[in-house]
């Protein structure tokens, strides 16, 4: 009898523990959003770990309505967002979104956790500066917190309690 209730726990334990995964993963499928995938590891946590280059910082992304009377093509808007950002000596990944319903042109510029927009498309180099200073704010957050980390290391290595035990 106690070999019985012994395996109902395990089992139970099991379940418990890989229900949320399952959940999640069922969310995944069903959405398609990647951030839901279970036990997914972040482009953000990688740049961190410095295990990837964070090549490009801002990306600006192009809603292209499914009923918009526009001339222009995917490449021609490219071309404009990139040369517009290396003018400023900056990189951009554009991205582009395709919405059915609406017949408007957006340009949405997304720097780290900030969110520049969205702009119509005749007013969209009004965010081009805008984006360019914000990636630069965060390019400088981080070097001010890498910093801070390798002045916490060097405490802890030079610290009281090291001094003491060696």
């Amino acid at each position: 009898m106690v070999r019985r209730k012994d395996s109902i726990l395990i089992i139970l334990i099991a379940v418990f523990i890989v229900t949320p995964a399952v959940l999640m993963l069922v969310a995944y499928l069903i959405t398609g959003n990647p951030s839901l995938r279970p036990l997914a590891i972040t482009l953000e946590r990688l740049i961190e770990a410095g295990q990837i280059e964070d090549k490009s910082l801002i990306v600006a992304l192009v809603e292209i309505g499914g009923q918009a009377r526009t001339a222009s093509t995917e490449a021609t808007y490219q071309t404009a967002l990139e040369t517009a950002f290396s003018r400023l000596d900056a990189e951009v990944q554009v991205k582009f979104r395709h919405i059915p319903e609406s017949s408007e042109v957006r340009v949405t510029y997304l720097v780290g956790e900030s969110r520049i927009g969205p702009f119509p498309e005749a007013r969209a180099a009004e965010g081009v500066l805008a984006a360019t200073e914000a990636a630069r704010m965060v390019v400088a957050r981080r070097k001010a917190m890498a910093k801070e980390q390798e002045r916490r290391d060097a405490l802890d290595r030079n610290g009281f309690w090291q001094r003491l035990t060696n």
